[in-house]
């Protein structure tokens, strides 16, 4: 299991992250959570290059399967490689493909913002962030969609 938590303003570190939450729940209303559709990125212009779209896609006897719709510029330059189009299998680590796959899991099952200060080694590399993912529903209700953004530290 991820160390992910529930986001809220006192779990966040990050102002940004505090920031965007705050977004998230103002385009939610009263629904469980946004659409995708409600999200403007003139609004998100301050923290676009750190976002990341995953559609959710729910394949044969419920198990679910990721695709990058976008993957913001700097978390594909702290990465080393462009995801935007491909699927969470077309990831060239299995380590982080399967640590993605749960916590992308989590969010969709508990469908509300989670949130984790992981120190990850990617590619051979040790990076340190603070990461929020939103889920996003076209029905208010189920999620078809994450909202990812991630705070590096170092």
């Amino acid at each position: 299991m991820t160390r992910q938590v529930e986001a809220t303003p006192a779990t966040l570190q990050r102002p940004r992250l505090q920031r965007l939450l705050q977004y998230w729940h103002d385009k939610r209303g009263s629904r469980l959570m946004p659409a995708r559709r409600d999200l403007d990125p003139l609004e998100l212009s301050w923290v676009l290059g750190d976002l990341s779209l995953v559609e959710v896609h729910r394949a044969d006897h419920g198990r679910l399967r990721y695709r990058f719709r976008l993957i913001g510029s700097r978390v594909a330059e702290r990465l080393g490689y462009e995801m935007t189009g491909k699927w969470l299998e077309d990831l060239p680590e299995p380590a982080y493909r399967a640590y993605l796959a749960e916590a992308y899991g989590e969010v969709v099952a508990r469908a509300v913002p989670l949130s984790e200060h992981p120190d990850m080694v990617i590619d051979h590399r040790l990076h340190h962030y603070e990461i929020l993912r939103m889920p996003l529903a076209s029905d208010g209700h189920h999620p078809d969609m994450l909202l990812v953004a991630v705070d590096f530290n170092d």
